[in-house]
């Protein structure tokens, strides 16, 4: 008698277990399983390989692998990919870095192999397995429910698996099916709302866990304190899984990569309802499919031919076209749903972040939509005050009378007690717990200037986390390579490498980073250019300049400046000030009246204030564009990329020190918009004397001091500016959702034209 062997996901498997009496002889693998004994497995010792030889990264070398598995050695290929994926495969067998399993083939070719609910297999596979046949149903006799927000859906959701309940259907037999990882949340809270349990499978890493983030810094266990602890257990499998790897910075990527991938254990309840995917099971008749999501972009997830193996490649690799998957996507889902008795599908039109449309499946198949609207306020107390508070917010605002807010009101009583203003703070208590010393900086004090209560929430409660994203991963590159490229036996790739390895990037960062490394080698040789025009020999970079504010307390103001460059002559020291700058630059100095764009007047109140240099005397202050979108205009790319590159800012009106610091002053090739004829400057110059400079530091200082004092008050009123018609300080502010200001909170402020305001002559 042939042994019976099964494929098919562990879901199904648990349920045929389940319903199984007695013992069975029946094989069971998952198709990853089965893979790994037919063809071949790999350990991490294969993308070691890659990464070492071929200086791969992780993440890409985990695509060729996977894609190894449809690749015959022996066959000849024509396309490029084709031939690349051939031969490294060639070369991992012939390092030992594939195990095959000889026996295995023989296994399966002397069994009864069945494949169930694995509807999508590749055509490779479909080669050498038996095919899961199917039979597509005509029509579809199935309703789909709108609902006009992701809340509304599983709020009624919760509402008919509480009317299941009261039926005497176990929550053991309810499923929801489709649901995203960002709505988790939201489905976890309305959950517990209606009091139904439900296993939620958040996939929480084991690496941002104080455990493995004290493993990385020391490298060390307390195995006899914590052995048995389910975390060590896990690091110690990372570990054994890298014994293999040689000491280099390879392995400690991958270990890395391993920790990520590991996650911590979830306790699942019995009587609980569960997320499933619904092709990965059969739905019984006595069993209950709720499948939220019914739209566009989701169900089905239509592929498109971005992936490493395109469609010109699957005439010799034995892959589906895209068209084809598609095609067969939306097949299994008609014969599944055709088979689920007891199935409720929906879509949602819009979340709090985006608007959706309904599948286009709903209009191919012509099913029935009905918009459903289920006022049943029976089963929570408590949700439905949480829903009488929005209704009233609404109405007390907009006066806009939600439908249900009579009905609503009348039953429940809610006191209103609600003012979106700051309403204080206990002073001995914050000044004790600010962190000493209390350290001010050009953005917190721009932040306070915007809004007060922004300051608060980001810079007292610390609410704002870092968001590490590639464009500030971009400008931190860019400032690093900048600091250096002036030091003796400079290597710019090997710094350029160094730093790249702080950060994991993503395949389509990858793809950047050539060019961006390109534009970074000819930014350092322009520059490089632009010095052989100044007689200004001395440089700092990045240097951190504090200043303190307070006697009687610790109090300081701080910044850090890109470049200072100087000229020492005797005891004076000549100096310009360069910021580098990755986005869009404003020079206008106008604001600073309101507190705003300081950040230039702040580096010359370090300097002036800081006692870093002797004998400061000013020549220019100037941001520097080093990362912008090119150019598209008429003139070349080259041409247009070199003037991006120039220093755009002020210059004092001292000819003798202009001449010093640029060669080229008469018609500057490297200050925007500086020129001298006959002893005058040009129409668009920018210019500062020194009365205006004394002045600007001036105000620079009272204004620090000022708001130092407002800061250590506890002063965080919500107070938005709106500057020039433009509101500056909410477009981009993540705190949005906490102030719920109002139209009497703006505060506006008026276009400044000049600096009179500063005192002394108008410039």
């Amino acid at each position: 008698m042939k042994q019976k062997v099964i494929i098919c996901p562990n879901e199904e498997k648990e349920r045929i277990l389940k319903k199984q009496v007695g013992l069975s002889s029946i094989k069971y693998l998952t198709i990853e399983e089965f893979k790994k004994n037919y063809f071949f497995d790999t350990d991490e010792r294969a993308i070691e390989y890659l990464m070492k030889k071929y200086g791969y990264e992780i993440d890409v070398a985990k695509v060729y692998l996977k894609h190894l598995y449809a690749i015959d050695i022996e066959k000849e290929y024509h396309h490029k990919k084709s031939k690349f994926l051939q031969n490294i495969k060639k070369e991992l067998l012939e390092n030992n870095l594939i195990e095959e399993n000889p026996l295995f083939k023989d296994f399966i070719k002397n069994s009864d192999v069945e494949v169930t609910y694995y509807f999508e297999l590749e055509k490779y596979l479909e080669e050498i397995l038996p095919k899961n046949e199917f039979i597509l149903p005509e029509k579809l006799d199935i309703k789909v429910y709108e609902y006009e927000t992701l809340e509304e859906e599983i709020s009624t959701v919760c509402i008919k698996i509480r009317k299941l309940l009261k039926e005497g259907v176990p929550l053991s037999k309810i499923y929801l099916s489709n649901i995203k990882e960002e709505d988790l949340f939201l489905l976890n809270k309305i959950f517990s709302y209606y009091q139904i349990p439900i296993n939620v499978d958040y996939k929480e890493s084991i690496y941002s866990t104080k455990v493995v983030q004290d493993y990385l810094k020391t490298n060390t266990l307390d195995l006899e304190k914590e052995e048995n602890t389910p975390i060590n257990k896990k690091i110690i499998s990372v570990l054994k899984r890298i014994i293999l790897l040689e000491e280099s910075p390879t392995k400690e990527k991958i270990k890395i990569d391993l920790l990520k991938n590991t996650y911590l254990n979830k306790t699942t309840y019995k009587n609980a309802v569960n997320i499933i995917d619904f092709q990965n099971r059969k739905i019984e008749d006595d069993e209950y499919l709720f499948v939220l999501g019914f739209n566009q972009d989701i169900l089905p997830q239509m592929e498109k031919d971005i992936e490493y193996t395109t469609d010109s490649m699957k005439d010799e690799i034995p892959y589906y076209t895209v068209s084809e998957v598609n095609t067969r996507r939306k097949q299994v889902i008609k014969y599944l749903f055709s088979n689920i008795k007891n199935l409720h599908l929906s879509y949602k039109k819009k979340t709090p972040f985006q608007s959706y449309y309904p599948s286009s499946l709903i209009k191919e198949w012509n099913l029935e939509v009905l918009q459903e609207n289920i006022d049943d306020f029976t089963y929570s107390n408590f949700y439905n005050e949480i829903r009488l508070k929005e209704m009233r917010d609404l109405y007390d605002l907009y006066k806009e009378k939600s439908e249900n807010y009579d009905l609503l009101n009348n039953h429940y009583e809610i006191k209103k007690s609600y003012s979106n203003q700051f309403s204080g703070i206990n002073l001995d208590s914050y000044q004790k717990h600010l962190p000493y010393p209390l350290t001010l900086s050009y953005t917190s004090l721009n932040t306070y200037n915007e809004c007060k209560f922004k300051y608060y929430l980001r810079y007292v409660l610390k609410l704002e986390e870092f968001e590490d994203s590639f464009a500030s991963f971009l400008g931190s590159f860019y400032h690093k390579i900048l600091s250096c490229y002036k030091k003796d036996n400079f290597d710019m790739e090997k710094e350029m490498n160094e730093f790249l390895k702080t950060r994991e990037l993503s395949i389509k960062e990858l793809i950047l980073l050539p060019k961006i490394k390109q534009d970074l080698k000819e930014l350092v040789e322009i520059i490089k250019k632009q010095n052989l025009l100044t007689g200004y020999d001395l440089e700092y970079h990045e240097k951190k300049i504090t200043v303190p504010l307070k006697k009687d307390i610790a109090v300081e103001f701080t910044g850090t400046i890109d470049k200072i460059m100087m000229d020492k002559k005797v005891n004076d020291t000549y100096f310009s000030i360069i910021d580098y700058k990755t986005g869009s630059i404003d020079t206008h100095f106008e604001p600073i009246k309101y507190g705003l764009h300081m950040q230039l007047p702040i580096y010359l109140y370090l300097i002036h204030y800081g006692k870093l240099l002797e004998s400061p005397i000013f020549t220019g202050i100037y941001y520097q564009n080093i990362l912008f979108p090119y150019p598209t205009w008429s003139k070349t790319v080259e041409e247009d990329k070199k003037k991006k590159y120039y220093l755009n800012g002020y210059t004092t009106d001292k000819l003798e020190q202009i001449e010093r610091f640029d060669a080229t002053y008469e018609n500057s090739e490297w200050i925007k918009s500086l020129k001298v004829k006959d002893g005058k400057f040009g129409t668009y110059t920018k210019i500062m004397d020194d009365d205006t400079l004394y002045q600007l530091i001036q105000f620079v200082k009272k204004h620090i001091d000022e708001k130092t004092d407002e800061i250590l008050k506890g002063d965080f009123k919500v107070n938005p500016k709106i500057y020039n018609k433009k509101n500056i300080s909410c477009e981009f502010c993540k705190f949005r959702d906490c102030c719920f200001k109002k139209e009497k909170d703006d505060i506006y402020l008026d276009k400044q034209e000049d600096l009179s305001f500063l005192g002394g002559e108008e410039e």
